[in-house]
């Protein structure tokens, strides 16, 4: 059976946990997943034997991780020529307002001209703020641009944005469009 490859670059985990969630969801629908960071040595070493792919990345200050960027235009080529996905986690996707969704836009343009890799579908998927993992610069930082655009500004706890019942969502919309579909049990 054929698999679908989750490849992710994740800044501070919420990439990893999403692209981990994506795995599992798409496991328990039946599809063999190959999950792998592309800054692990592991990202080297896939093989263009995927029928399907979803590429999560973690967006700080409109960039991806250079190991993502150099993973997919690495493999461009093969990647095109499958079913694809861009999963883009950032903050700025829970803002919900016009302004955010055109840097969103603006930064997910760029990564595809970067790459040379054009997904058939993409997810802007809001992250998570983790103050206590933040030195006291980030935090000043983090808790000014949240102030900035109306967010929780509270460093006492952490927050996690993520909407686990959209990314199911999207599981099954991209399982629909990928040749597994019929080959599910």
């Amino acid at each position: 059976m054929k698999s679908v490859l989750v490849v992710y670059g994740t800044t501070e985990g919420q990439t990893r946990k999403i692209a981990e969630f994506i795995a599992a969801a798409m496991n328990e629908r039946g599809v063999v997943v190959e999950l792998v960071d592309s800054a692990s040595v592991r990202a080297a070493l896939v093989q263009p034997v995927h029928a399907a792919v979803v590429v999560c990345g973690s967006l700080h200050q409109s960039r991806y991780r250079a190991s993502l960027l150099r993973f997919v235009k690495e493999n461009a080529a093969w990647l095109a020529s499958v079913p694809g996905a861009l999963v883009t986690v950032s903050l700025t996707a829970a803002r919900n307002d016009d302004q955010g969704r055109d840097e969103l836009r603006a930064s997910e343009e760029a990564f595809c001209r970067k790459t040379g890799w054009t997904p058939a579908m993409s997810r802007h998927v809001a992250g998570a703020l983790r103050y206590a993992d933040y030195n006291f610069f980030q935090r000043w930082m983090v808790r000014a641009v949240a102030n900035k655009h109306g967010g929780d500004t509270d460093a006492a706890r952490d927050r996690e944005y993520t909407d686990w019942d959209d990314l199911t969502r999207f599981v099954e919309k991209f399982l629909a469009m990928t040749p597994l579909q019929e080959g599910r049990h």
